[in-house]
C-alpha cells in the first residue's frame, strides 16, 4: 500500500510539474511530463485532462478526443464528458482551418481572414489559428495587429516555431513594441500594498483613540451644560451647580452598587463574540480534489487571520495551488461566460484571479477582460478603474491601443479634457491607429 501510495505521490507532483511548464509557454515539455504522470497513475483525471487541453491546442483533435473518452471511462470523468460533448463542433472549425489555408495560398488573405475568425470562439487549434491570423495581417500590413497573435501564440508555446518566424519578421520591419518592465510593476505594487497597510493601521489607531476619550468627553460635555444653563435671566445659580454635582455623586454611586450586586450581568456584558473555527478538514478535501473554486473561498477568508502554525502551512499549500492552477482555471472560466455574455459570472472568476496573478502572465488579460465586462454590463465606473489599471500597469501592453480608445469614448461626453489627454496620448503612441478616427479628432480640436 506504501509503493501505491508513493506512486500516486509522484504521478501528481509530475502533473502539478507539467501545469507550471504549460503556464510558463513550454507545451512539448508539459505534455511529456503529463504522459510521464499517466503511465504512473491512469487514474490521474486532472493529468488526463490537461494532456487532452494540451493536444487540443495544438490541434490533434483525434487525441485529445482520445485521452478524455479514457478518462471518462475509467474516471467517470464530468469534466471529460463536457469536454467530449463540446469538441463535437470543433470538426466544423477544423474544416474551416483547412479552406482558410487554401484561401492563403491562393494569396486571399481577406477571405483567409475572415474564415479563420470563424475559429476563433473556440481553443481548438489555437496555435495554428493564432500564427496564421498573424501571418494574414502581416501580409496586410497591420502590424499591431499580427504583434497580438503571435503574443498569444508564444504565451503558449515559447518555442513555436511559425511565431518566432513571424516575430523576427516584425522585427526587420521595426515594429515591436518594447518588454513591459515587470520591476516597476512589483515595485509599484508593494508601493500600494504598504500604503493602504498605513491607512489601515492608522484608522484603528484612530478608532482606538475615540473609544478611548469617549468617557472624558462625556464630562466635559456635562460639565459644560451645567455651567451653560440658562434661567429665565440668563444668570447661572452656583449653589444649582453645586446641588446638581452633590446628585451626580449619588447617583454614580447607586450605579457601581448596582453593578458590583450583579457581577454575572457585567460578564455577559463583556463577553467576547465566539470566534470562528479554522476550517482544516474542508480546506484539506479543497486541496485534494482540486477544487479551485472553494479553495479560493477558504483562502480569501482566512488568509489574513491570525492562525495556528499547521493551519497557516495549510492555507499557504492552498494558495500556492490557486497560483499553480487557479489563474488559468478561473481565467478560462471567466471566457467561457464572457463568450456566453454572463458578464457578472464572468466578473466573478476574474476577480477570484486577479489577487493571485502578480506574476503570471496572464495578469493583463485578467485585468482587461475584468474592463471589458464592466464595459459590457454598462458598469462604466468600474471599466475606467480596470481600464486604468491596464494602462498602469502594461502602458506598452498588448491591449494599450483599444484600452486607451476606450477611456477616450467613456470620457468624452463625462469628461472632456480627461478625453483629450488620452486622445493625445492615442495619437502619440499609435500614430498610424485605426482608432485615430472622426471621434479622436473632433476631441482634439
Amino acid at each position: 500500500m506504501g509503493n501505491k501510495g508513493e506512486v500516486m505521490d509522484k504521478s501528481r507532483k509530475l502533473y502539478i510539474k507539467a501545469m507550471n511548464k504549460y503556464n510558463d509557454g513550454h507545451i512539448d515539455k508539459a505534455l511529456e511530463l503529463c504522459e510521464k504522470s499517466i503511465s504512473l497513475n491512469v487514474t490521474n483525471a486532472a493529468a488526463l485532462n490537461l494532456k487532452g487541453i494540451l493536444c487540443y491546442l495544438k490541434g490533434d483533435l483525434e487525441s485529445a478526443k482520445k485521452v478524455w473518452s479514457i478518462n471518462y471511462k475509467r474516471n467517470n470523468d464530468e469534466v471529460s464528458k463536457k469536454y467530449l460533448r463540446d469538441s463535437v463542433k470543433d470538426k466544423e472549425k477544423l474544416q474551416l482551418y483547412v479552406s482558410a489555408l487554401t484561401l492563403i495560398k491562393q494569396l486571399n488573405i481577406s477571405g483567409a481572414l475572415e474564415v479563420l475568425k470563424q475559429c476563433e470562439d473556440s481553443h481548438f487549434n489555437f496555435i495554428n489559428v493564432n500564427n496564421n491570423i498573424s501571418l494574414c495581417y502581416i501580409k496586410q500590413g497591420e502590424y499591431d495587429k499580427a504583434l497580438q497573435y503571435i503574443n498569444e501564440v508564444l504565451k503558449i508555446d515559447k518555442k513555436d516555431a511559425e511565431a518566432i518566424r513571424n516575430r523576427k519578421t516584425l522585427i526587420e520591419y521595426g515594429t515591436l513594441k518594447r518588454d513591459i518592465n515587470y520591476k516597476k510593476i512589483l515595485i509599484g505594487t508593494i508601493s500600494i500594498f504598504l500604503t493602504i497597510t498605513m491607512l489601515l493601521l492608522g484608522k484603528i489607531y484612530m478608532y482606538k483613540a475615540r473609544n478611548l476619550s469617549v468617557k472624558g468627553i462625556k464630562k466635559i460635555q456635562s460639565g459644560i451644560a451645567l455651567i451653560t444653563k440658562k434661567h429665565k435671566n440668563e444668570i447661572v445659580d452656583l449653589s444649582e451647580i453645586e446641588d446638581q454635582k452633590s446628585e451626580d455623586i449619588r447617583e454614580d454611586s447607586k450605579k457601581e452598587e448596582q453593578i458590583a450586586n450583579k457581577p454575572e450581568e457585567k460578564l455577559i456584558e463583556i463577553k467576547p463574540q465566539e470566534v470562528p473555527k479554522f476550517p482544516e478538514a474542508q480546506l484539506k478535501e479543497s486541496i485534494k480534489n482540486y477544487n479551485m473554486e472553494q479553495l479560493v473561498r477558504y483562502v480569501n477568508e482566512w488568509r489574513n487571520a491570525d492562525l495556528q502554525m499547521n493551519d497557516k502551512l495549510l492555507l499557504i499549500k492552498g494558495e500556492e495551488i490557486i497560483k499553480n492552477n487557479g489563474i488559468v482555471y478561473f481565467y478560462k472560466k471567466g471566457i467561457d461566460y464572457m463568450s456566453k455574455k454572463d458578464f457578472s459570472e464572468a466578473q466573478k472568476y476574474f476577480l477570484y484571479a486577479l489577487p493571485y496573478s502578480k506574476e503570471s502572465y496572464l495578469q493583463e488579460h485578467i485585468i482587461y477582460m475584468l474592463a471589458l465586462s464592466y464595459k459590457s454590463n454598462s458598469d462604466f465606473e468600474n471599466a475606467v478603474k480596470y481600464y486604468d489599471l491596464n494602462l498602469k500597469q502594461f502602458p506598452k501592453g498588448n491591449y494599450a491601443e483599444e484600452v486607451i480608445y476606450n477611456l477616450i469614448l467613456i470620457n468624452k461626453d463625462v469628461d472632456r479634457n480627461k478625453a483629450k489627454l488620452y486622445a493625445e496620448k492615442l495619437v502619440k503612441q499609435f500614430p498610424y491607429s485605426q482608432y485615430n478616427n472622426t471621434i479622436v479628432k473632433s476631441i482634439l480640436k
